[in-house]
């Protein structure tokens, strides 16, 4: 998997800022730890994520009813988890989610997982243009 970058600095110069894009399901249990892994990597080389942006399918994360089979990593509250320690928004694509069954409202008028932000491709925009690396996995 490799990263797709907006900049032509490489992301082993100090302390740079990344927008990652996340398109797979989250039943892709492969790409979701690989996509995991190197968000982790990055953060433990000193780079700021931004925002972690799930759009397509990835949009599926931020379903509060998503459940994982016995055994398997819970792919989403490694995201939250990781968010909450290191301080970036999850957002997930509206417009994209509700194309998925993701209605962009908490419970009980949505189906929202607390900790997961709704927002669009303008929002995304706005932030992709202030960093320094995008990521799309």
């Amino acid at each position: 998997m490799q990263p797709s970058a907006i900049s032509s600095q490489p992301a082993d110069s100090p302390s740079q800022s990344f927008v990652v894009m996340i398109e797979h399901a989250p039943t892709n249990t492969e790409l979701g730890l690989q996509a995991l892994e190197q968000v982790r990597n990055l953060i433990a080389a000193q780079h700021r994520i931004e925002q972690v942006f799930f759009y397509a399918a990835g949009v599926l994360y931020a379903n509060c009813f998503l459940e994982f089979p016995s055994g398997l990593p819970n792919l989403q509250q490694e995201w939250l988890q990781l968010s909450e320690q290191h301080g970036f928004p999850l957002v997930v694509c509206a417009t994209v989610g509700s194309q998925y069954g993701v209605n962009a409202l908490p419970l009980p008028d949505g189906n929202l997982q607390a900790g997961f932000a709704a927002g669009g491709l303008a929002e995304f925009i706005s932030t992709l243009s202030s960093a320094d690396q995008f990521v799309q996995l």
